[in-house]
């Protein structure tokens, strides 16, 4: 079995989405002074590789804690572009190798655009026009994975959000900043389980994945 690591590493410094906290860790106790090593660790709740809930965008949606969390382990379909992604460019249906008719719970697009996480780059990712994310839930989708900082636009502070809109008003999952899916098969077994926060609107995740 083949394991693959899908996320990032949060770290104080790193990237983070315009607006967002920045990463603090803080030394709580010390195994010289204590007998026990304690970090205290500040950061929000879209930092790195994370999940929305539905309450992210939606007024009384669900949050974290309510998920149902055997939509975020399975089976996967990871969904290729034609050609190479363009910076600030729309992804249709027309963009993707191929969709299956039937997919599973969980389903991710792959931009490549996780190469860039560590530039200024990351804002001008490509971004998912509504219009697929609304053929990808019609066949079975609940889960939406990319590699980009949101499937919707970023740079030049943009202020709507039409996927975000539809999917998580939908009931639906939305995760971010996944990596290394471009080494992923089109089938594959994901595991993306966040956080049991309650009453919160999003989490960091350890996203991983496998084929036999």
């Amino acid at each position: 079995m083949t394991m693959f690591d899908l996320s990032h590493p949060i770290y104080p410094g790193m990237p983070i989405y315009p607006g967002d906290p920045q990463v603090e860790f803080d030394s709580a106790l010390t195994i010289p002074a204590d007998g026990a090593e304690v970090t205290g660790l500040h950061f929000g709740t879209h930092t790195g590789t994370h999940l929305d809930a539905p309450s992210h965008s939606i007024p009384n949606g669900q949050t974290v804690d309510q998920l149902d969390v055997a939509l975020l382990h399975g089976s996967a379909t990871v969904l290729q572009l034609r050609h190479e992604a363009a910076a600030e460019q729309p992804i249709g249906r027309d963009n993707l190798a191929q969709i299956p008719n039937q997919l599973p719970n969980i389903v991710c697009i792959v931009t490549g655009w996780d190469q860039y996480f560590h530039t200024p780059q990351r804002e001008r990712h490509p971004y998912i026009e509504v219009g697929l994310a609304e053929l990808l839930w019609q066949r079975g989708a609940r889960v939406l994975g990319v590699d980009t900082l949101s499937p919707d636009p970023t740079a030049e502070a943009a202020d709507t959000f039409p996927v975000h809109q539809f999917w998580l008003g939908s009931g639906g999952i939305i995760v971010e900043n996944l990596r290394n899916l471009t080494k992923l098969p089109l089938q594959v077994q994901m595991s993306i389980l966040p956080l049991s926060l309650q009453g919160l609107d999003g989490s960091p995740i350890r996203a991983i994945a496998w084929a036999p």
